[in-house]
């Protein structure tokens, strides 16, 4: 892709920003595949994704790349994760040159003109997967229309997250683009096991109970937890709470409150049992999560209810079927908690009150299985498109392999 609008924006480029000097990390032997990504679903789609490869071709090199803010993705073998260099030529063949990638998956948007010219050029496949309207609307393709068209049409296939995006995408392309609506991929979680002989038992101890689970609470969120959990037991008298310290500090000075306020406590560490009239399930450990989302059909997930904390990863129990319901302060995972709420499978809350009123609406009707249900979908919706993904990465790095 060469032209007068791709100078132009060059131009731009070098005189806006500066070089690049960090070394790279050393690139492993073997296939290369590079994802570009733009929030935590977009990385974890791209790990489920290399994962499958990995179990179908043998190992291969993840490259994770980002424009700005890096996302939050479990570390694997195998794996990096790096800030894609500034969008000048010299910085682009640079990347390009020493990490060598088999194909390239943009993922979403928020495109680099030259970084993706130059990955035309080094005759690299490159698929822009599920793309979004607001990560297409960059200014730059204001004062230099005809760079959006060159850009876009560098890719050998485009694919849109829904028709909003296909229409945008479309327009960019000209009369004689062909984009699909792919959807989301779907993600990747590892949910942690349980015990089945523990999981019965407690099940049996629980006796039919009603039951919610507070999760990575910490020590500023216990007042409000507990004031939820006292307000709606005065309606529903054999209601239980797992409340799951953040860290064992916050366990210690939940063990002193949960006594000064004279609540029956189960303290799971202790060996205690679950009785008839246990109120609260203090659990210290979360070594044991696995079980807890599993019993607990409703789910608040602290570190969210005040700031400074920023959240807690909302795929694991939406994968055990547990409705989820999160305070605003998620910054570390706004897109998965946007996402799961978008389908219905989580509710947000502000205060003590907001989190009552939530747990009292989801207990008293099925709205919690249907949460939870929304949930199952959401973390499993993608496979066919992924499987789609799969096959055509499979052709290039089959061909790249023929000698």
């Amino acid at each position: 892709m060469s032209s007068l609008s791709l100078f132009a924006y060059k131009a731009l480029a070098r005189s806006t920003t500066t070089s690049q000097t960090d070394p790279y990390p050393e690139r492993p032997e073997g296939p290369l595949i590079w994802g570009v990504v733009h929030d935590e679903h977009s990385a974890r789609a791209l790990i489920h994704l290399v994962e499958r490869l990995h179990h179908l071709r043998g190992p291969c090199t993840l490259l994770i790349t980002y424009a700005d803010k890096a996302p939050r993705v479990p570390d694997h073998k195998g794996q990096f994760c790096i800030q894609l260099p500034v969008d000048t030529g010299d910085m682009a063949q640079r990347f390009l040159e020493h990490w060598q990638p088999s194909v390239c998956l943009w993922f979403g948007g928020d495109l680099r003109p030259t970084l993706i010219a130059e990955t035309k050029v080094a005759k690299i496949h490159m698929k822009l997967l599920s793309a979004e309207e607001h990560l297409l609307d960059q200014s730059v393709w204001r004062w230099l229309p005809s760079l959006a068209r060159e850009t876009m049409r560098a890719f050998d296939t485009v694919a849109a997250h829904d028709p909003i995006a296909q229409r945008s995408l479309l327009k960019m392309i000209g009369a004689q683009g062909n984009v699909e609506i792919q959807g989301a991929l779907q993600i990747s979680v590892v949910p942690p096991v349980a015990n089945e002989s523990v999981f019965t038992e407690v099940s049996n101890d629980l006796n039919g109970r009603p039951v919610w689970l507070a999760a990575n609470i910490q020590e500023g969120e216990l007042k409000d937890v507990l004031k939820a959990h006292s307000d709606v037991i005065k309606i529903n008298h054999r209601l239980a709470l797992i409340l799951v310290a953040a860290s064992f500090p916050v366990s210690v000075e939940a063990r002193r409150v949960l006594k000064s306020q004279g609540w029956r406590v189960c303290h799971w560490e202790d060996g205690d049992t679950i009785e008839e009239n246990t109120q609260v399930i203090l659990v210290e450990e979360p070594e044991d999560m696995g079980l807890w989302f599993r019993i607990a059909p409703l789910s608040f997930l602290g570190s969210s209810l005040k700031p400074h904390y920023n959240g807690c990863d909302p795929y694991v129990p939406a994968s055990l079927g547990s409705a989820i319901i999160y305070g605003p302060n998620v910054r570390h995972h706004t897109s998965s908690y946007s996402r799961l709420a978008a389908v219905g499978a989580a509710r947000i809350v502000k205060d003590a009150a907001g989190l009552t009123m939530a747990i009292e609406t989801l207990l008293a009707s099925d709205q919690s299985a249907l949460m939870a249900h929304a949930a199952w979908v959401a973390i499993s919706e993608g496979a066919e498109a992924t499987d789609a993904v799969i096959e055509e990465i499979q052709v290039q790095l089959d061909t790249l392999e023929t000698p």
